[in-house]
């Protein structure tokens, strides 16, 4: 992998605990769990700071997969992730066998 695939993968671990700490800001705030969370995209894009609005329960099933991220449609990276999921406005990629898959086990926030 070359140096600018490991930083957009850097990238994705950053906005991954971004949104990590966003979940728990709103959960301490949310009037019921119906409420979506607004969340940042977590694609390789390094100025990418898009928002996404998610189910509570949508995120927490890709949290359970340490290689999947939520990204804008047209954000997909096909070169490392493959599309698993989509909800909506979103989707759900998961990151294929290598050093991004890697890189996102190494990351991850809920390990």
């Amino acid at each position: 992998m070359d140096e600018a695939q490991r930083r957009k993968a850097a990238n994705e671990a950053v906005f991954r605990e971004v949104n990590e700490q966003i979940e728990a800001i709103q959960r301490s705030f949310a009037v019921t769990q119906d409420e979506p969370l607004h969340i940042i995209c977590e694609c390789d894009r390094i100025g990418c700071t898009e928002r996404l609005h998610v189910p509570v329960e949508a995120y927490e099933r890709v949290r359970q997969d340490f290689a999947s991220f939520v990204v804008n449609p047209g954000h997909v990276d096909e070169s490392v992730e493959e599309v698993v999921d989509t909800g909506g406005d979103y989707l759900v990629v998961r990151k294929r066998p290598g050093e991004p898959r890697e890189i996102a086990a190494e990351t991850n926030p809920r390990a």
